[in-house]
């Protein structure tokens, strides 16, 4: 065979190998598509102190795993000690004033009664002297006082209630009990709880990680200082081209290789898929709208992220952020459900070497 037929012989070999693989690539990104961008993902709680102040004990280290409820790290409580014994004396303070306030509140009451009583003594001593210059049996002066004192008793109940009513408002009585004792158990139920949240206490079970803080620091209320990796249960993000997802819904099969472990192929499932991404969020800042451009004649293709499950128990060896290659498996076709599986079994052999 000539040169030349050898060259137009291997020319079209190639040329039907590509188009063999053009093909292929095109079928599999639709019906059986795969991604290296996944991640494993379990939830990180950040761990901030509700109050701030100076460190003055880390009890735990790195890597160490904690359960609810255990003492992480002890801001300084004096401070907040502090409060508290002011909040005390001044709930102390307030129950003596409202004592002498409710005592005078008694006394006023006394006075309004005693009020009252002598100003209808008056009132029927007015209509016993009317009766009597009426017969002509007293002179009109003695009426006239009469009225005089029976007008300085109606002042005189005036008075007494206007007293009452000052120590009631005083007191701001309500529900039984006076507003300034409300306000003053307030204050020491906040400090308390101040010098409570000077020990900083895990909020769930999980391993501390990245542990960077020690005693001495100062912390700022509602900043993290500590990294919790939770212990729920983790999965894996994957994000794939929009038109890889054209057949993908909850409950797809899946197959998943871990870098960490070359080799083994997982069994997985679509839990969800996120219905959106960040690019496309919006908030309402007052400015015109900003129009995206390109330079590229085929602009980069949208990725949406899709949540999986394992089939079976996480490997414990993974950690956050371990990174895992995702084979859609189209359980539809045979086909092209035997083809992925060999996908991702090639792809899982060849992590032995990248």
């Amino acid at each position: 065979m000539s040169p030349e037929h050898l060259f137009h012989r291997w020319l079209k070999i190639s040329i039907g190998v590509f188009v063999i693989l053009f093909a292929y690539f095109l079928l599999a990104d639709i019906y059986m598509p795969a991604t290296t961008e996944s991640t494993v993902r379990r939830y990180v709680v950040q761990v901030a102190p509700r109050v701030s102040g100076q460190v003055t004990q880390v009890l735990v280290h790195n890597n160490q795993h904690v359960e609810k409820g255990d003492l992480l790290f002890q801001i300084d409580p004096v401070d907040y000690q502090l409060n508290v014994q002011q909040a005390e004396l001044h709930l102390q303070q307030v129950t003596q004033q409202v004592s002498q306030l409710q005592a005078e509140l008694d006394s006023a009451q006394a006075s309004l009664d005693k009020a009252r009583i002598n100003f209808a003594n008056d009132q029927r001593d007015v209509q016993r002297y009317q009766a009597l210059v009426n017969k002509g049996s007293i002179p009109v002066k003695d009426r006239d006082d009469a009225v005089f004192k029976q007008r300085a008793a109606s002042a005189e109940v005036t008075a007494s209630e206007a007293k009452v009513k000052s120590i009631e408002a005083e007191l701001g009585i309500e529900n039984g009990e006076s507003i300034l004792l409300k306000q003053a158990k307030n204050s020491l139920a906040t400090a308390r709880l101040a010098l409570e949240r000077t020990q900083v206490k895990a909020e769930g079970a999980g391993f501390i990680t990245d542990l960077q803080l020690e005693e001495g620091a100062m912390a700022s209320a509602n900043q993290p200082v500590v990294a919790l990796v939770s212990d729920s249960s983790p999965w894996v993000t994957a994000d794939f081209r929009e038109k890889s997802l054209i057949k993908v819904s909850s409950g797809t099969p899946a197959k998943i290789v871990f870098d960490a472990l070359p080799g083994t192929v997982f069994d997985a499932e679509v839990s969800h898929r996120d219905y959106g991404v960040a690019s496309a969020q919006g908030s309402p800042d007052g400015k015109l709208a900003s129009a995206e451009t390109s330079t590229r004649w085929v602009r980069d293709a949208q990725r949406v992220r899709v949540n999986l499950e394992l089939k079976e128990a996480f490997p414990a060896n993974l950690v956050v952020g371990s990174r895992a290659t995702v084979q859609l498996i189209p359980s539809d076709n045979v086909l092209f459900s035997f083809l992925a599986s060999s996908q991702i079994r090639l792809i899982s052999w060849l992590h032995y070497i990248y």
